[in-house]
């Protein structure tokens, strides 16, 4: 009896030197600061000037596994409890620009209510890691801000109101008389018309290019690109494949980009040039998009240069010479025709298009973002350098 007392009261003691052994703790030195995508009210997560990123999250009582998960990565950290119960976690670093991540519940993934909400397939959670070679998306105080409107219209092909985001530079207000080129920029299979401004932070490097003189003030419109016509069902196909919801005629384009191309021709654009002061005509317009967004501007462009002058390709695939051939005047109405993707995506095929456009004489230009795959940092960089060759001509 007495040795079944003595090995139990082990067993406790040892389940308690464990429980205390895994329990979180860290010295807070002062230098840790709040992530610039954390809500407000929330302390965490927080950035160290090393590069280390500290995660908190308030899992129920019950919960036995808590692990923060990075989905660009792949990666998993198992998080541990500190003396108020709160899971707690610090990573050595991460890869530069946004993060999406949740934190794995045991096996059940959940977004941090600390986080700002994005919307990249659906509501996720960002933390944005610092990238020094990259810093022109971030807001500098000597550069004054431009505004974003939510603009609201109906849709007849929709048959509801829908919303654009629509930037305009910080001069607009204070120039009355001066009108501005337009570029109508599309989001990506998993995002919406935000995402632009959001994620991409696209409204703050075209305020750093215009102030530095390396971008020409210019007026940009964000739509969602899901468009369903009046009386069918369903939404335009998120990988870009033809779908039955959207097949109906549209100047020949596929299925993916025929509704919302109707709607940007023969709705956004002439509200557009209704309300805002634009240089209403083919050389002062332009369109581009990223991955979806690229492959319904590739076939509403070539359909359209009446329309559009500047076309920008990022990560949605190519405009080739085989395009360029069947697209009567191609040579003479496009001004820039900008291809990206990342070093991870499919670089080789991008090149090498470049040079059989090159030898039929189009002009192009086709960057390739180091060390990035089919991702924001991507996106923001090919933006960046494609919006100091926009209307410069």
């Amino acid at each position: 009896m007495k040795n079944k007392f003595f090995m139990l009261l082990a067993a406790i003691v040892l389940s308690a030197v464990s429980c205390f052994a895994q329990t979180f703790s860290i010295e807070d030195d002062g230098k840790w600061e709040v992530g610039v995508n954390t809500h407000r009210g929330a302390r965490f997560p927080k950035l160290h000037p090393d590069g280390r990123v500290w995660f908190q999250f308030n899992a129920p009582p019950t919960a036995q596994s808590v692990k923060l998960s990075i989905l660009k990565s792949g990666e998993e950290y198992d998080m541990q409890k500190d003396a108020d119960g709160l899971w707690n976690v610090v990573i050595p670093k991460m890869e530069p620009g946004n993060q999406i991540y949740t934190f794995n519940i045991d096996g059940v993934h959940f977004r941090d209510p600390a986080s700002m909400p994005f919307y990249t397939g659906g509501i996720t959670s960002e933390f944005e890691y610092p990238a020094p070679d990259d810093e022109y998306y971030l807001r500098r105080k000597d550069v004054p801000c431009g505004d974003v409107r939510e603009h609201y219209f109906y849709s007849e092909v929709a048959q509801e109101f829908r919303r654009s985001f629509v930037y305009t530079p910080a001069e607009y207000e204070k120039n009355p008389s001066k009108r501005y080129p337009v570029l109508y920029l599309q989001h990506g299979g998993g995002e919406s018309e935000s995402e632009w401004v959001h994620a991409a932070r696209m409204n703050i490097t075209l305020d750093n290019l215009i102030a530095d003189g390396k971008a020409v003030p210019m007026i940009v419109v964000m739509n969602n690109g899901f468009v369903t016509r009046a009386g069918q069902e369903g939404q335009a196909p998120r990988r870009g494949a033809p779908g039955a919801a959207n097949n109906a005629p549209g100047g020949g384009m596929p299925g993916f980009a025929s509704a919302f191309g109707d709607m940007l021709l023969n709705e956004v654009i002439p509200d557009i040039d209704t309300y805002y002061r634009t240089i209403a005509d083919q050389e002062h317009r332009g369109m581009a998009g990223l991955s979806m967004g690229g492959m319904q501007t590739k076939p509403i462009t070539l359909a359209n240069l009446d329309k559009f002058s500047h076309i920008g390709i990022f990560s949605g695939g190519l405009i080739t010479p085989e395009d360029v051939n069947n697209t009567p005047d191609f040579k003479e109405k496009v001004k820039l025709l900008f291809m990206n993707c990342g070093s991870k995506e499919r670089p080789e095929a991008m090149m090498a298009n470049q040079q059989a456009l090159n030898e039929i004489g189009v002009d192009n230009v086709a960057y390739i973002s180091p060390d990035t795959a089919h991702e924001w940092m991507t996106w923001r960089r090919s933006f960046y350098h494609f919006a100091q060759l926009l209307f410069k001509d």
